[in-house]
């Protein structure tokens, strides 16, 4: 959450008597924000329907209800709903992180209809998995690796699995995981303690990519993860190398 500005933080007019901005100043302030926070929005909404365009892929739409889906088991009622990270998003992720995408395998934990994956590969990771517990999303996930796998033949694959994230056997090889908030603290914890014990049995590098990160405190407890970057938008943590 962002701090407001104390009063004492406004520069002082010398012909006027108050720290407080003017009252049109204010409203012309908030106006220009709302402005560009709608260009924004229209902006990225653009440049998501590009890449469904570009690869004849549908990867849009925000969907709330798993079970309408399929999504059924143990842990189906924490799961949370799908809706496509935004491509500048991921990139600025993979950015952040520091690796070299063709050095590591990027997992998308809730990997919805394939998105994430979509510009995993085109970032050219080594390799490239979902899962996703929801058999609906997986289906259209797969349908989605197929067009883009027709239109870039030589980009990374895309290995897609359908179940829990808990029961997921990680892969060998230095890891980038991705969250875009996909399920609640027990599943995460489950998850990440496969993780832990993943890296006990053969150390290697991981860094984890948590986007909206609304159960960090889960990430944070964890002595094997360390913190790399933290924002509003996303937390990246690095596994301890001795893990």
């Amino acid at each position: 959450m962002l701090r407001a500005a104390p009063a004492s933080d406004y520069p002082v007019d010398a012909d006027c008597t108050t720290r407080t901005p003017p009252a049109s100043t204010a409203r012309s302030g908030r106006g220009i924000l709302t402005t560009l926070a709608r260009l924004r929005r229209r902006y990225e909404r653009w440049e998501e329907a590009r890449l469904d365009r570009r690869y004849g892929i549908e990867t849009g739409g925000i969907h709330d209800d798993l079970q309408a889906f399929g999504a059924r088991g143990e842990h189906y009622a924490l799961a949370y709903g799908y809706e496509g990270v935004k491509p500048a998003m991921f990139r600025a992720i993979v950015r952040a992180s520091g690796v070299v995408p063709g050095e590591f395998a990027c997992v998308d934990f809730g990997s919805g209809k394939g998105r994430a994956l979509v510009l995993g590969a085109e970032c050219g990771f080594r390799r490239v998995i979902g899962v996703e517990l929801a058999p609906g999303l997986h289906e259209i996930a797969l349908r989605n690796a197929a067009a883009f796998r027709a239109r870039r033949p030589c980009a990374p694959p895309i290995e897609l699995h359908c179940g829990d994230a808990a029961g997921f056997e990680l892969p060998a090889g230095d890891l980038l995981l991705f969250f875009f908030n996909p399920f609640g603290e027990v599943v995460l914890r489950k998850v990440l303690g496969n993780l832990e014990r993943a890296l006990a049995a053969a150390p290697r590098r991981a860094i984890v990519a948590y986007r909206n990160p609304v159960h960090a405190d889960v990430f944070d407890d964890l002595a094997f993860l360390r913190p790399l970057a933290r924002n509003r938008s996303f937390h990246l943590y690095a596994a301890a190398r001795d893990s």
